[in-house]
C-alpha cells in the first residue's frame, strides 16, 4: 500500500465518485458500473448528486487487486520461425509505412494502430508528413504485443492460420 500513499496525501479517507474518477482516470458510466455491482465497496444515497461515499482504503485494495490481475495473465509466446515466416508474407508490402497503410495490411482501424503507437508497442518515427513505421517493426510488434491481442480482426486471424498450419 506504500506505493499509494500519496493519495492519503491529496484526498480524504472517504472520497466521492468523482472523486474516484479522477484517481481511476475512468469515465462516469464506468465508475458507476464499479460501485452499482460491488466491485468497489460505497454507501449509496441515491441522491442525483454525491451519491457515493467510498472509503479510499477501497479504493486502493481495488487498484492493488486489478495490478495483481494484470501482472498473473501470461502472455502467449510465438511459435520458433514465425518473424521469418511474417516477413515472407510480406515481402511485397513497401518498407515505410503509415498508419493508414498498417491498417490496410492487418485489418485494423487506422485508430487501433494509432493506440500501439502511443501505447509504445509499435516503433514508429515522426517526420514532416506524419507518422512512419516500417514493415520490420510491424513483424515485431506481431510476434509481441500484436500477438497477444484478444479481439483479433479477421485478416489477423486468417494471416494467423496460414502461418501457424
Amino acid at each position: 500500500m506504500s506505493n499509494y500513499s500519496y493519495l492519503y496525501d491529496e484526498f480524504p479517507e472517504v472520497i466521492s465518485g468523482e472523486q474516484l474518477r479522477q484517481i481511476l482516470h475512468i469515465s462516469k458510466r464506468k465508475c458507476a458500473w464499479l460501485l452499482n455491482g460491488g466491485t468497489i465497496p460505497c454507501s449509496d444515497t441515491c441522491q442525483r448528486t454525491r451519491r457515493y461515499s467510498i472509503k479510499l482504503d477501497d479504493v486502493i485494495d481495488y487498484i492493488i487487486a486489478s495490478e495483481n490481475v494484470a501482472v498473473n495473465v501470461k502472455p502467449l509466446r510465438t511459435p520458433e520461425g514465425f518473424r521469418e515466416q511474417l516477413i515472407d508474407e510480406w515481402f511485397d508490402v513497401p518498407d515505410v509505412l503509415t498508419i493508414s497503410d498498417v491498417a490496410g495490411i492487418t485489418g485494423y482501424t487506422p485508430n487501433a494502430v494509432d493506440r500501439w503507437i502511443v501505447k509504445g508497442s509499435l516503433r514508429s518515427v515522426t517526420v514532416q508528413t506524419g507518422i512512419i513505421t516500417c514493415r520490420e517493426w510491424l513483424a515485431d510488434f506481431y510476434c509481441g504485443d500484436g500477438y497477444n491481442i484478444v479481439k483479433k480482426v479477421d485478416k489477423h486471424r486468417k494471416l494467423l492460420r496460414k502461418l501457424l498450419i
